[in-house]
Parts: C-alpha cells; structure tokens; sequence
C-alpha cells in the first residue's frame, strides 16, 4: 500500500451545502478576482479602441487578440475562485494578461508597440505551461520544469533580436538598430526550430499521460490534454507553412488564435467534469465540520475541499475475535488499498496514535500529500466516528452472510439426508417387499404380514422424506412442489405462478420458499378457521415474491409462534424480506420478497 508516512490525526455524516459562508479570506479573494477581471475588460475595450484604422490587418482578426485575453481571463478567474491553491488559475489570468500586452503590437504608439512585439510569442510558452503543469497548477518533475522554462526563454530572448535588426516601416521600428538580415534570419530560425521541438516533446508528454492515466483521470484530463497537444502542433504547422508555403495571411492567423483561444474552453470543460473541482480553503473546511456536527457525508466534503471526486475512504476494522479485519469503506464492504506506485495513493489519517482510516486520492489529481494530511487532521475525529459506523455495518454484514451460510449448511444436508433415505433406504424397503411377494405359497400366511409391516414402513418413511425435503421439490422444483402441497392440503388452495417462475432457482431459495408456503399453509389450516388460501409465486427480475393469504380470523404475529419467527429468520438470512398482514377478522396475508440470482 502506498501511505504518506508524514500523516498526523481523521465520518460521513457531513454535506457540503450552498448555504455556508464563506471566511473572510476567500471573501476578499473574490473581490479582488471581480476587480481584476473588470480591470482586463475595461483594457481589453481600450486596445479594441487604439487598434481602429491599423493598417496591418482587417480590425476583425485584430481584436480578436484582446477577445483571446477576456476569454483567458475569465476561466483563470473562475478557476481560482474555485481552487485557489491551484496555480491553473492564476497562470490563465497571466495568459489573458500577456495576450493583452502581445495585442499592443498592432498599435500606433511605438512604446506599446515595442511591449507587443518582444512578448508576442510568450501567449504559446503559456499555453505550454498550463499544460504541463494541469491539473495541480503545478510543474511535478525537473522535465516538466525543464520544458516550461525552455518555452519562455524561446518565446522571449529572439525577439528583441528580430526587430532590432529588422527593419519597418515608423511607428512598427522602435526597436530597430540596425540592418542585420542575416542576424534576424538566424534568430528566426532559431526560434522556430527550437518552438517546433518544445511543442513536438510537449504534445508527446501529454499523450503520454493519457495514455498511462486510467478511466477516470483519462475522462478528467482529456479535454485539456487532448485538445492542447492538437492546438501546440496547429500553432507550429501553420507557422512553418506560412514560412515555406504560401497560405493565405489572414486565415493562418486567424485558425492559430482559433486554436490557442480553446485552451481555457477545455480547461472549463475539464472543470464540469469533475477534474478541477472546488478546493476551498482548509479553515472553511473545518468550520463546515463544526456546523455539521455527525449530519453529512464526509467522503464527498473531503472530495470537494481537495478537488478530487474519486477520491475515497477506507477504514480500519480489527476484530481479532472474529473474521472481519481489514479495510472496509462507509458500507462496511472490504476494500482492497492501493500498491506502491499506483496511480492512487492512500494517505493514513491519525488519531492519538491510532490509525483510524485512509484517504485514497488520484495521484494526479493531487501529487502533492500535504493538503490531504492538512484535511486529514482536521476531520481526524468524525473519521473515527465514522469508522466506528463502518465497522457495525461490517459486522451486520458478517452476521448476515453467517446465517446465510448456516441456512444452506442445513438445507444441504437436509437435501442430503433426503437423497439417502429416498434412494437407499426406500429402495431396499421396496425390494424386500417384491422379495416376500415372490415367496412361496407355504409362507404366505407369514409373508403377508411382513408385506404389510413394509408397506407401512414405505409410507412412514415417505411421509418422512416430504417432511424433511420433498422429492418433488428435488426433482422438479418449487411449483411443482407447492402444486403437490396444494393437492394434499384439506383446505382449498389456489395456485397463481407464471412460466419461469421457478427457473434456475439456487437451492437455499427453493427450500427457504417451499418451507414458508408449508409454514403459511399450515397455520391456516391449524389456526385460521379458513375456508380457501391464495399462493402466489411470481419472479421480478432477480427477485423472487411469494404471498400466501387466507380468508381466516387472522391476529396472527411474528414473534407469537416459532415458526413465523423461522419465516422472519429464513427470508433475513438470505436478503429478503417476509411482511406479515394479520388484522383481526381480516385473514391473513404473508408476502416474501427473496433475491433469486436471475
């Protein structure tokens, strides 16, 4: 099992709800969030305005650089209102910001011209950050961090070359010193052959990802994984054709913004998904807690304060006088915990000394422990509450599957007991009396009684076999063997069935079926001054029903008789249920409900 040794004391019964307020911290975050982003719309508004009559292309393509910035803008600010301790929020607020600045090339103002023209490829070492560092906000490895920063110098350090030594036409040449073609072309090459291998290892690190990734964090991440290694490669294809082949001007453009404008789109998509959920601040956590108290569900707050929704919890049951032990979720089913090196790590929460339980989380999701364990402690307590919960769960679960065995232990060897006296000693009873029939006249007299005391003995030993586990019911199933009780029953009984109903049926609920309708039967006959009984064996998919009801004086209970509490136990030990209808002077109704394995 992967554990996080560094994990310090951890019920679910706490619900998130939309009512809590929010502390004062994520209050001021917020504001600053709506200012900042009013702040990107209003500059984002004044550049569409200083952009008018740019001779360097259609004002439509040309705003659409400053559109870019709003849209990044406002799924960073989004995404750091819902997760402020992830950094992919704040670096698409920093991407809306860089596209802002990189607009300004198309000005008339050389100062903002210069800004526009060294940062002009700085949106694509962005764009490349976001999709390495998702969806932590962080850059997990020195490859990660490698890549990242080999994109920001390559996006800015050939600029400055390029236009001082290029020369434009005034305003476009505040940079320009002096007329150095071949130093332009070099830096250019340069630039480009060194982008085209970031975006190709980029592109391959993330389908790398997915494809190691399993089901759930494949859903999560790719939108943005997927969608972000096809819109690097465009932005790289349609630049070098632009430089070797002649494509129109203003659709290259145009499709590269297209595709780099997606990127936060995706982001968003990934965060409807469920793979950027709310984070929340810790404290919120914690005062949540104290207003829940035990009313909640505690996986699911844990999984929106650290923004994994597969993330779950397993606790600690040790019962050394018994067979449960293990791990077992809020149910009390066992469940297994994740190996050294899965892509799902545990991370133990603590008690006082005790190991209570543990929060299994997507390692993707979260590749850094230390806000788990910081959850950890402070939910420690409603975990051992909530271990406690799961462990009584377990237990019940462990007594029912005990009686459930008990029961088929004891219908198997009742099956067993059945087959033997019916195939052997009956057998032999039955061959003795052909023996005496086929004795001599001289012994007849004396035969003749012996005859007599085996046919007896051949009836006794029937009557044992039916009582014990009908032949009928071993041969031909349980309609038939109830057809068979209805034809021997003194009263009237009425038999409703369908084809199938008793198909396939495991042999627990054959036995545990057959011996409520004799139980049933027999208390209306003994009991009920009835005059007719009603059965009915009908199959619900994987359920079986079976209603035994009679027109007697009814009162019947439960607990007022053995056999009643049998039905109770028999229908319990398998599943099921058994309701029991008794009004007095109303007759009486008995329904029992059993899964049948269909």
């Amino acid at each position: 099992m992967a554990l996080d040794p560094g994990a310090a004391a951890c019920h679910r019964f706490l619900v998130i709800t939309g009512g809590t307020r929010p502390s004062a911290a994520t209050r001021t975050l917020r504001l600053a969030l709506r200012v900042l982003l009013g702040s990107v719309l209003l500059t984002a508004a004044m550049e569409c305005v200083l952009l008018l009559g740019s001779p360097e292309a259609p004002y439509g393509l040309l705003v659409l650089l400053p559109l870019t910035a709003v849209v990044y803008a406002g799924v960073g600010t989004v995404a750091w209102a819902r997760r402020p301790s992830n950094g992919t929020g704040p670096l698409l607020v920093a991407g809306g910001l860089v596209w802002l600045v990189a607009g300004l090339v198309n000005t008339h103002v050389p100062a903002l011209i210069a800004a526009g023209q060294i940062v002009a490829w700085v949106p694509v070492a962005v764009i490349l950050h976001v999709l390495l560092a998702f969806p932590s906000g962080r850059l997990e490895g020195p490859g990660a961090r490698l890549l990242a920063a080999a994109g920001y110098v390559t996006a800015v350090v050939p600029q400055p070359v390029r236009y001082a030594t290029t020369p434009l036409a005034p305003p476009y040449d505040p940079l320009f010193l002096a007329d150095r073609p071949d130093v332009a072309h070099a830096a250019s090459v340069a630039q480009s052959v060194v982008a085209a291998l970031l975006v190709g290892t980029v592109a391959a690190t993330l389908v790398r990802r997915l494809v190691v990734a399993d089901r759930a964090r494949r859903r999560a991440l790719s939108p943005v994984y997927a969608y972000g290694a096809v819109a690097v490669l465009a932005v790289a294809v349609l630049s070098a054709l632009t430089r070797y082949v002649g494509v129109d001007p203003i659709v290259v453009p145009l499709v590269q913004l297209g595709a780099q404008a997606g990127v936060p789109i995706a982001v968003t998509v990934a965060m409807l998904r469920g793979g950027f959920a709310r984070t929340g601040e810790l404290e919120e956590l914690a005062a949540w807690l104290a207003r829940a108290g035990r009313k909640g569900d505690l996986r699911g707050a844990l999984a929106r304060a650290l923004g994994d929704p597969s993330l779950t919890l397993a606790f600690r049951v040790d019962r050394p006088e018994g067979p449960i032990g293990g791990w077992v979720d809020e149910s009390g089913a066992p469940v297994a915990l994740p190996a050294d090196g899965a892509d799902r790590v545990g991370v133990p929460v603590v008690l006082g000394e005790r190991e209570v339980a543990v929060v299994v989380h997507d390692r993707a999701l979260l590749p850094d422990a230390e806000p788990v364990r910081a959850a950890g402690r402070i939910v420690a307590l409603a975990a051992d509450r909530e271990r406690l919960t799961a462990e009584l769960l377990a237990s019940r679960e462990e007594l029912r599957a005990s009686r459930a065995r008990l029961l088929s232990s004891g219908d198997s060897e009742r099956r067993r007991l059945a087959r033997d006296l019916h195939d052997r000693l009956q057998s032999r009873l039955v061959m003795l009396g052909i023996a005496a029939s086929a004795a001599s006249v001289a012994e007849e007299g004396s035969l003749a009684a012996v005859r007599r005391g085996i046919e007896d003995a051949v009836t006794e030993l029937r009557d044992l076999v039916q009582g014990v586990m009908p032949a009928l019911l071993l041969e031909r199933g349980l309609v038939a063997a109830v057809e068979d009780l209805a034809e021997r029953s003194p009263l009237p009984v009425l038999l409703t069935t369908e084809p199938g109903a008793d198909d396939a049926l495991p042999p627990a609920v054959e036995s545990t079926v057959y011996h409520v309708v004799v139980e049933a039967v027999t208390n209306a006959v003994k009991h009920a001054r009835a005059t007719k009984i009603l059965v009915e064996v009908v199959r619900d998919g994987d359920r079986l029903r079976v209603e035994v009801a009679d027109d007697g004086v009814g009162g019947a209970a439960v607990g007022a008789g053995a056999g009643l509490r049998g039905v109770a136990d028999r229908a319990g030990a398998l599943g099921g249920t058994a309701v029991l209808d008794s009004p007095d002077d109303q007759g009486t109704r008995l329904v029992l409900e059993v899964p049948c394995g269909s």
